[in-house]
């Protein structure tokens, strides 16, 4: 299994644009907290947050979206972890969302966008100075940050966390990984 920091060396080598890379660390630190919360193992979690968009700027859109990524981590992580970030995709993989950790990323993947746009709409663009209501509040305003998808986000009351919970364990996932945001 890849460690944080071989992870993040491996995107770093695949993805040059900074935003996607914070993306993907957003989706770790919201991955490992989940992973936390529901006592599994949270560098597996974290590691697959990170890796989840490796392919972004190689593949042609979302139609092969985490197929380039298999190719790019064949024999660097384990195929159970591939197969977990391709159900990221299922739409267009048809890899099954059956297990806790696949819909984990889902649901993580959507509400890092959320609570990103309520960062950034704070004056300070802080994610210290955002609370759990003013993301529950946003998450019900169907104006706010349209192209995250509530029915992603809510995912997370499959694996067994309340959304309002979810909200909360979302921030304080991006809090820990704040500075690497520059939030």
């Amino acid at each position: 299994m890849l460690t944080r920091e071989e992870a993040l060396r491996l995107v770093r080598s695949n993805v040059a644009k900074e935003n996607n890379v914070r993306h993907m660390i957003a989706v770790g630190g919201v991955m490992k907290e989940t992973a936390v919360r529901l006592g599994e193992d949270d560098q597996t979690w974290e590691v697959v947050g990170i890796l989840h968009d490796i392919d972004l700027e190689v593949c042609c859109g979302i139609s092969d979206h985490t197929i380039k990524a298999r190719e790019l981590l064949n024999g660097q992580v384990d195929e159970d972890l591939i197969k977990t970030i391709m159900a990221h995709n299922h739409e267009y993989t048809n890899v099954p969302v059956d297990t806790k950790i696949k819909r984990g990323l889902i649901c993580c993947d959507a509400v890092s966008g959320l609570v990103l746009a309520c960062a950034l709409v704070m004056p300070s663009k802080k994610l210290m100075d955002v609370k759990v209501e003013s993301i529950v509040k946003k998450f019900g305003s169907k104006d706010f940050a349209k192209g995250v998808s509530r029915e992603r986000i809510s995912l997370c009351q499959e694996i067994d966390i309340p959304l309002n919970e979810f909200l909360g364990v979302a921030l304080e996932g991006m809090r820990k990984v704040s500075d690497e945001l520059g939030l």
